[in-house]
């Protein structure tokens, strides 16, 4: 599809000369990407990735909290049952501070818990926990606690943090959020193994301290959640670990590079190219007629597409200022340039459509060694469009025999 479709010629010429002037992207919804992890000793490889099929897997995330009006968390319940009987692989929730899009999900490992409790067979997954946010002890411990109620089905994707207002919880760490999300991860990884962390106590006492309980899984399964940063698609690869991704600022073509450089670094660290898992978020409805569920989900998507032009300004990353600026300059072509972001989102960047074009998309995404989309389902659409939308992707999830 064009991306001058449903846009004046003229009209749309006359945007691209404004939009050029400034640093603003039309590849894709305007958000940030996480920064690149320094290098760090290589941990120890994650667990072994999903058996090669046609298709990706299929899981579900939870981002935006957006429901059209309704409670949130009654969506996220109702269609954390639902995923669950039907063969979806994982539920993936977010961390997200102090703003009404996505406010609903300040806490991954509560939310875990609550999932845990009302499934009984998909993974508890948290898309994405910022690790520099918090204390490794206490995310040791309540993530364990996941794992007991879950019945050891709790994996993580790591994450920096982005958002500078975020740092209100930590201050000192925005700066070096990724050399802390490094140090953190590793004593994560080694205190869910059992390796005990040296803390001083106020009298200055040294203590080698062990998280309790003691989770079920022996490794924790995780992620590193990246975008279009090649760096950190490289170290995921060389140090073992999984990725979260979403098609932000770049494409399905970039897509495909930085699935290489993963399977290339994995390689040349000694460890199998094709048992990493790559994960890749995209929005999703399926409809019974394409054209139909463009329109369905068209004044959903374009609202949300927009609201990230107002985070980018506070975010305390002057690139991403810039481009937020640029936007909000735009005066009334702003809503012209959403709806070119909307088309182009639709057309190679989302599982936006039917159960035909739904195959489609799966099968050129697995082409490019995509092993899972976590579908986003919770961007403004009502509780019975989404689940109905679930029940026609489902049928392309092989039955179990």
């Amino acid at each position: 599809m064009s991306d001058s479709t449903f846009l004046d010629a003229d009209r749309l010429a006359g945007l691209r000369a404004r939009l050029r002037s400034g640093t603003a992207t039309t590849t894709a919804a305007p958000v940030p990407d996480a920064p690149a992890p320094a290098a760090v000793t290589p941990a120890a490889p994650a667990a072994a990735g999903p058996a090669r099929s046609a298709l990706p897997d299929l899981g579900v995330i939870f981002f935006s909290g957006l429901t059209d009006g309704t409670d949130p968390y009654d969506l996220l319940l109702d269609v954390s049952r639902y995923v669950d009987r039907a063969g979806f692989t994982a539920i993936w929730t977010p961390e997200r501070h102090f703003t009404e899009v996505g406010g609903a999900y300040p806490n991954p490992a509560v939310l875990g818990a609550a999932l845990a409790t009302v499934t009984e067979r998909v993974r508890i997954r948290a898309g994405s926990v910022n690790l520099p946010l918090h204390d490794v002890l206490r995310a040791a411990e309540e993530w364990a606690l996941v794992d007991h109620l879950s019945g050891g089905r709790v994996d993580l994707a790591l994450a920096p943090g982005w958002h500078a207002r975020d740092f209100v919880l930590n201050p000192e760490g925005y700066e070096k959020r990724s050399l802390l999300l490094n140090e953190a991860r590793e004593q994560l990884q080694g205190l869910w193994r059992g390796t005990p962390v040296p803390r001083r106590d106020p009298a200055g006492e040294v203590h080698e301290v062990l998280t309790f309980p003691r989770p079920v899984q022996p490794e924790l399964p995780v992620w590193l959640t990246t975008s279009k940063n090649e760096d950190a698609w490289r170290f995921a690869g060389e140090n073992g670990l999984n990725v979260l991704s979403a098609l932000i600022n770049f494409g399905p073509p970039e897509l495909r590079k930085r699935i290489e450089i993963y399977r290339a670094a994995r390689a040349g660290a000694g460890l199998d190219p094709e048992r990493g898992v790559v994960s890749l978020m995209l929005h999703t409805y399926v409809g019974t007629d394409r054209a139909r569920a463009v329109e369905l989900v068209r004044p959903a998507m374009t609202e949300y597409l927009g609201s990230f032009v107002g985070q980018h300004a506070g975010s305390g990353q002057a690139e991403l200022k810039d481009k937020s600026d640029t936007l909000l300059n735009l005066g009334d072509d702003r809503d012209a340039f959403v709806e070119m972001v909307f088309q182009r989102y639709v057309s190679t960047s989302s599982l936006i459509g039917d159960a035909g074009s739904a195959r489609t998309v799966l099968e050129d995404f697995r082409s490019m060694g995509v092993d899972e989309v976590a579908c986003l389902v919770d961007f403004g659409l009502p509780k019975d469009e989404v689940l109905g939308s679930l029940a026609r992707l489902a049928t392309l999830i092989p039955q179990e025999v």
